[in-house]
C-alpha cells in the first residue's frame, strides 16, 4: 500500500470514523492511486487536478453510480487535504471539483395492461378474493400509501359521492373510481360484516380472522398475486402508488392534480411545472383516471 494512504488510513482512524467508511475511502483511494501510475507513470505527490478529472470520466464510462463517484471525490479531497497540510503538496488539487448531481431512480411502475391483468385475478364470490378487490382497486384508484391504507375507517369512506377521506398529518379527500366503487361494496355489502365479529371494528379492511389488517398483510397480498402475474413484474403498494401517478400524467392530468391527490408536500423536481396551475381533482380525476 502506498505510504501516504497507509499514514492517511491511521489518521482516519483517530477521527472515529465507523470501519465501513474507512474501508471504503481507502478502496477509493487505491484505485485511484493504481490508476495514476498505469495511466500517468506518477504518484499522488505529483497529482494535478487533469488527472483526476480524466479518472472521474472513467469511472463514469465505467457505470459507477453518482454517489460512488461523490464518494470518490470526498475521499480526494480529504486526503490531498490532508497532504497539503502535512506539507508533502502545496496545493489540494481536488479542491475545486465539484460531486455529480445525485440522479434519482426512475419510480417501478406496471403498464395499464397489467394493471388490468392484476384486477382480474381476484375471486369476487369469496371474503378474500373480494376484499383483495377491493384493497387492490382502491390503492390503485386512489394513489394512497400503504400506511393510509390500513387505517381507513368504514365511515370514512363515502360510496355515494365517490370520495374517501384520508386522515393524517394534513386530512385529503381523495375519489374513487368506479371498479373500486364497485369493488368495496361488494366487500362490504356480502363478506366483510359476515366475516367481523368485533362490532367495535370499524377499519375498513380485515384479515381473515376479522382484525383490521397490518402491512405486513397487506405485502403478503401483493405478492400472492405478483406470483399468479404472467411475466416477472415486481408488486408493492409504492409501485401502485407510482402507476397511479404516471398513468394520470399519460392520460393528461397535470402536476399540480397528481401533487394534490397523493398528499404530497412539494415535488422538487417538477416545482418550475406547479406555478398558476388550477386545480379541479374531481374533474380532472373523472377524465383522466383509466379505470374512473
Amino acid at each position: 500500500m502506498n505510504n501516504y494512504i497507509e499514514s492517511y488510513k491511521k489518521f482516519l482512524y483517530t477521527k472515529n470514523l465507523r470501519p465501513n467508511t474507512i474501508s471504503s475511502y481507502i478502496y477509493d483511494l487505491n484505485s485511484f492511486e493504481v490508476y495514476i501510475r498505469n495511466e500517468y507513470n506518477s504518484e499522488l505527490s505529483k497529482t494535478k487536478k487533469a488527472q483526476i478529472l480524466t479518472y472521474l470520466v472513467s469511472l463514469q464510462k465505467q457505470g459507477k453510480s453518482s454517489s460512488t463517484i461523490s464518494r470518490t471525490i470526498s475521499a480526494l479531497k480529504n486526503l490531498f487535504e490532508y497532504l497539503r497540510i502535512e506539507r508533502v503538496i502545496t496545493d489540494n488539487p481536488a479542491m475545486n471539483i465539484h460531486s455529480p448531481k445525485q440522479i434519482k431512480k426512475i419510480p417501478s411502475i406496471i403498464s395499464e395492461d397489467e394493471i388490468n391483468e392484476l384486477m382480474s385475478l381476484p375471486d369476487i364470490n369469496t371474503f378474500k378474493g373480494s376484499r383483495d378487490s377491493a384493497l387492490l382497486e382502491l390503492l390503485y384508484s386512489s394513489g394512497i400509501k400503504v400506511t393510509e391504507l390500513i387505517n381507513i375507517k368504514i365511515h370514512d369512506v363515502n360510496l355515494n359521492t365517490c370520495i374517501i377521506k384520508i386522515e393524517g398529518s394534513k386530512e385529503r379527500i381523495v375519489p374513487l373510481g368506479y371498479n373500486a366503487k364497485i369493488s368495496i361494496l361488494n366487500y362490504l355489502m356480502n363478506f366483510r360484516n359476515i366475516k367481523c365479529k368485533d362490532k367495535n371494528n370499524d377499519y375498513l379492511f380485515i384479515n381473515s380472522l376479522g382484525e383490521s389488517i397490518s402491512r405486513q398483510g397487506i405485502w403478503k397480498i401483493l405478492k400472492y398475486y405478483e406470483n399468479k402475474m404472467s411475466g416477472s413484474k415486481e408488486l408493492s403498494p409504492q409501485i401502485l402508488r407510482n402507476s397511479f401517478a404516471v398513468h394520470l400524467l399519460s392520460h393528461g392530468a397535470d402536476l399540480g392534480t397528481i401533487q394534490e391527490l397523493m398528499g404530497l408536500v412539494s415535488l422538487s423536481a417538477t416545482q418550475n411545472y406547479l406555478h398558476n396551475l388550477d386545480f379541479k381533482s374531481l374533474e380532472v380525476f373523472k377524465k383522466t383516471f383509466p379505470r374512473a
